[in-house]
């Protein structure tokens, strides 16, 4: 074999190995698991509202099923200092489960043009953690909203220095959407699923 010839074999050999190694720049799929099912009517009838009435309020709201999805409506009035509504899905350890190893909760909603939090209840304890997220009116969005983001707070969403600052997912035993803001008048968010990402 002469020299042009090995090296063209070289060529050809180191071509042929290449072609077997996977492309290390293509991005690995984000895994996600469904947290609570808001597709099942049954499910979404044990999620619960609470509004600024237990606090002198005078807000209005309640959850629904449509669409195949959680529909939460309302009237937000800032009368007697009130400003909030919410609703909130039974207490179940089985979030967390589902959750542990999450970088991100995924909320599918369609909203109003208002902006929402997303609040999770943490498994005894006093203190939950929150993230905000906005909506476009009658548009379907995908809210990634990182683990890393979320706040600590306390019974009235005042900051609760006492809680760890990052949130642990697996700890996560409740799920609920709130508003409040100063967003005073009609609401309502379609929300079809909340997820783990990770």
């Amino acid at each position: 074999m002469t020299h042009g010839q090995r090296w063209f074999a070289g060529i050809v050999c180191a071509g042929a190995v290449l072609a077997m190694v996977p492309c290390a720049s293509a991005a690995a799929e984000d895994s996600v698991t469904a947290l609570v099912n808001l597709s099942d009517a049954q499910q979404v009838a044990g999620w619960t509202t609470v509004n600024d009435p237990v606090m002198g309020g005078r807000s209005t709201s309640s959850v629904s099923f449509g669409d195949n999805a959680l529909v939460f409506s309302g009237d937000l009035s800032l009368e007697n200092n009130g400003g909030f509504a919410s609703t909130r899905s039974p207490e179940d350890p089985e979030i967390g489960q589902r959750a542990a190893g999450a970088t991100a909760l995924r909320v599918q909603a369609v909203g109003d043009g208002k902006t929402y939090l997303l609040k999770v209840g943490i498994t005894g304890q006093p203190w939950s953690y929150i993230q905000r997220f906005p909506t476009e009116a009658g548009v379907q969005q995908t809210h990634d909203l990182p683990v890393a983001n979320f706040e600590p707070v306390g019974m009235r969403l005042d900051p609760a220095p006492e809680a760890p600052a990052t949130l642990d997912p697996a700890a996560i035993d409740q799920l609920g959407i709130y508003i409040l803001d100063k967003q005073q008048g009609p609401f309502t968010i379609t929300v079809s699923s909340i997820s783990a990402v990770s």
